[in-house]
Parts: structure tokens; sequence; C-alpha cells
């Protein structure tokens, strides 16, 4: 999207985003070249920092003051708006539209729901249901406790052995008691964990090694993709090759778009 057509969507008339973008391409350049700002036109800047700089500096400028004073605040409202527009482009840039994997619609749904207005009265039960809520992510007690036994107290992608941290997670969505069997099972880091449940890290079933997915491009998870999992000294507690598989199925399979 280009400066005229981000001001049309911003609600700005035909007429001020013409005006705006021509005193941007024409006289605000100009005065920027004129005084060694720049080397280039205004709009051929995509960085929003180098801009503000150049910008501060183009409003100290004689023509610059004299012309919006007589131009009713024109060329800074010109300024303004093209600051926020590379502010726009730098928002877009930055959005993670797959942060959730597979999970988009369910997240903004739980997201709309819990959007309601801060009320401090309710922070006591909020505490509980935090409290709740790290037993739940760390597994049932019996569950969690097993994982630890299993994987000797390690993360079974990292070997990570700070306690704490780790997290009986279902390689198969928990669907009830019979869902904690060992076998689907695996003792994770609480950050592999979340990763785990949105598809975006799994293992292949018959290798038994670790992908991670490309959306998530911090190098220190990636740098996890293809190690081998750990396994339980006990070859009946290894991980069961068909839950495997249903999660290596969840983790490929990209909800449509729309």
């Amino acid at each position: 999207m280009d400066f005229v057509e981000w001001m049309r969507s911003a609600g700005l008339s035909e007429k001020s985003a013409n005006s705006y973008s021509g005193a941007i391409q024409g006289r605000l350049t100009n005065w920027a070249l004129a005084h060694g700002l720049t080397t280039k036109p205004i709009a051929e800047i995509p960085d929003l920092t180098e801009f503000v700089t150049l910008s501060e500096q183009l409003r100290r400028t004689p023509e610059f003051k004299d012309r919006n004073e007589t131009g009713n605040g024109m060329y800074a409202a010109a300024l303004s708006n093209y600051q926020k527009y590379l502010q726009a482009l730098d928002s877009s840039r930055d959005a993670k539209p797959d942060e959730y994997g597979p999970h988009q619609k369910e997240v903004a749904k739980i997201e709309a729901e819990s959007s309601g207005p801060f009320d401090p009265k309710g922070q006591e039960d909020a505490r509980a249901r935090v409290l709740r809520e790290v037993v739940r992510r760390r597994g049932q007690q019996k569950f969690r406790k097993a994982l630890i036994g299993a994987y000797d107290g390690r993360c079974a992608i990292t070997g990570c052995s700070v306690i704490p941290l780790l997290e009986a997670a279902h390689i198969t969505p928990y669907m009830g008691p019979e869902t904690n069997a060992i076998t689907n099972g695996l003792l994770l880091r609480a950050d592999l964990h979340t990763l785990w449940d949105l598809g975006l890290i799994a293992v292949e079933p018959r290798t038994r090694t670790v992908w991670v997915s490309p959306e998530v491009s911090d190098p220190t998870y990636q740098g996890l993709s293809g190690a081998s999992l750990m396994l339980p000294l006990d070859l009946a507690q290894w991980p069961s090759i068909a839950a495997l598989e249903q999660q290596w199925s969840l983790a490929h399979t990209k909800p449509a778009r729309g």
C-alpha cells in the first residue's frame, strides 16, 4: 500500500491525500536536498528512524517555517501523516498472523471473550485461576510425576533438568484420564510445551527427530530442528508412534485462510 492509498484508508479526503503526497514528493524533498539533509527523495525513505530524524531537521529550516505558517500547517501535517504511514508499515511487518499455528480462530474467539474491562475486585479469583492454570499446564500430578521418572527429570527435546520448568505434555490432546498414558506423554520445557500444543514443534514419527516450523524464526528454536528425541530407558515407556503421527499430521495441516 502506497502513501496515498494509506491516507485514503485512514479516512483522509482525496484532496488532502493528494496535497500531502505532493508536498512530500515536491517542496519538502527539495528543501531537504537543498540543505543536505538527505540524498534521496523523502518518499524513498522506508526507515522510520531515518525519517523521524530528517523530519525534525526539516522543521527547523527557514523555508519550512515560512511556508508551513502561510499554508496553515499543511507541510507539518504532510510530515506527520508520512510518519504515521511508516509506523503502519512497521506494524504490518512485525505482525505474526500465524503465531498460534493451526489454532488462529480458536485463539481469536478466546481473546474476544476475555476482552472485558479490568476489574480489580476479581484479582483474588484471578490468582486462584493462575495457580490452577499452572497446575493444569504442568499436567496432572500423577501423570507428570510418571513422566519425570521416565525421562529422568529432563526435557525430552533439550535435556533441561530444571524441574519447575518441566511440564507433562500430551502428545495427542487430553481427552480424559485414559489419555494420561506414559506413551501419550512427553516431558517438555514450558515454552516447548506451548509450541507443541500449537503445532509449531513436532516429532517425525519414524525417525523420532524434532521438527520446528519455519514460522518459528528464532534461531534458538530452529537449532533444535533435526535433533533426536530423548527417550526413556524403558522401551515400554517410549512415545506411541500412532500418537506422534497424529501430532505430526496436525503440525503439517494449515487452516484455511479467510
